[in-house]
């Protein structure tokens, strides 16, 4: 029973036709997701895993994007190395209390992100888990609950921060544009002076209806220029050719804003200005959006972003899948994670290349790193 309910998800998560944007030769790109090369010690994996989640669907197979991310590369790895588990999943919003039987040998994801909690008093329920048996994956890192287990953390505050640091040889004195989603221009700010004793030149909140261009016209001090020129044209009677003068104390741009917002961004700042500034992209997360594979409205942006919303070769088993998520890369590399900590015979050495970025592991903890990329003439240049 419990390998049809799998085998029906999987059905509905893929088509029999690929997608054309994943199917880039493998040859012709740096592979940034690649499944260690190791003989896993079957035997020292779990019998038993609970896969507790929350949804508000009360239907048992509306799995969350997590969720059918694990169970697809439990799928994929129990059809190469006939390992088959007994899976039993809970979804805490659909049930009353914590009353359900947990086998104390079990292995148990606790995926707790944002999106499916919706601030609900889960603490209770889940501070019952006393086994060390316990991997929590999040996105967020503020509950001090779950502190005590071994956690996944893959949250956009991370990719932002390695982002500014990343910033930190290329200016001095940047300019700050976030949107009323992120709402982070003046955190994004003290980060910056605080901890690389750096200026912030404008703050800058792009408002949904804002025109891309006047926000540059405004910052950059190019209507001075404009009207320097307008009063020493009165002055002589007479119309003078003039270059736009804009402030030359600005050297970085940081963009805290959409995907979509900064592709009306950039083009308006290539327009505007036309001497060299570096503009940082900290896309918002929110949607999924898939970086293209040619995105000239983006070109000369240095962004960072999990491998999985690139396009760049993923595991054969993915390259059907319809639609690309976040939250389905978390739950895969969830599973990966698993394997490598149970499995591995020497886990220090281990370099998992996963759809969330590059995982290794040190003691206790799990470090991963996003990929950090230029867009440059349409084209990937990966920078870390």
């Amino acid at each position: 029973m419990k390998n049809l309910l799998i085998g029906i998800i999987l059905f509905f998560l893929f088509s029999c036709s690929s997608n054309p944007q994943n199917t880039i030769a493998r040859d012709q790109e740096e592979l940034l997701i690649e499944k260690p090369k190791i003989n896993y010690k079957l035997n020292s994996l779990p019998k038993d895993i609970n896969v507790i989640y929350f949804s508000n669907s009360n239907i048992q197979t509306a799995f969350p994007e997590e969720v059918k991310g694990l169970l697809t590369n439990y799928y994929s790895f129990s059809k190469k190395n006939k390992y088959f588990p007994n899976i039993k999943f809970i979804n805490l919003n659909v049930i009353s209390s914590c009353s359900f039987v947990l086998n104390s040998d079990a292995y148990n994801f606790i995926f707790f992100l944002k999106e499916s909690i919706d601030n609900k008093p889960y603490d209770l329920c889940l501070n019952r888990f006393t086994n060390k048996n316990v991997l929590v994956v999040s996105d967020f890192d503020d509950n001090s609950t779950l502190k005590k287990f071994r956690r996944f953390l893959v949250n956009r505050n991370e990719d932002k921060y390695e982002l500014i640091r990343f910033m930190d040889s290329y200016s001095n004195f940047a300019m700050i544009i976030d949107n009323e989603v992120t709402n982070d221009k003046y955190e994004i700010g003290d980060f910056w002076k605080k901890e690389f004793k750096k200026e912030v030149a404008e703050y800058r909140t792009f408002n949904e209806g804002d025109y891309s261009q006047d926000i540059f016209t405004n910052l950059l001090l190019l209507e001075q220029s404009f009207k320097r020129k307008r009063k020493l044209s009165r002055l002589i009677s007479k119309e003078l050719s003039h270059k736009s003068r804009a402030r030359q104390d600005i050297d970085a741009l940081f963009l805290s804003v959409s995907t979509r917002e900064a592709r009306n961004l950039k083009p308006a700042l290539d327009y505007s200005y036309n001497e060299e500034m570096e503009v940082f992209l900290a896309n918002d997360w929110v949607g999924d959006f898939q970086f293209l594979k040619a995105d000239k409205d983006l070109d000369g942006v240095i962004s960072i972003e999990i491998p999985f919303m690139l396009p760049t070769p993923i595991p054969i088993e993915l390259r059907a899948l319809q639609n690309k998520s976040r939250n389905f890369a978390i739950g895969y590399d969830a599973f990966e994670i698993v394997l490598l900590t149970k499995g591995a015979r020497d886990l220090s050495k281990v370099t998992y290349k996963g759809l969330t970025g590059k995982i290794t592991f040190r003691n206790n903890d799990i470090d991963r790193k996003s990929k950090i990329f230029k867009v440059r003439n349409g084209t990937y240049e990966y920078l870390n």
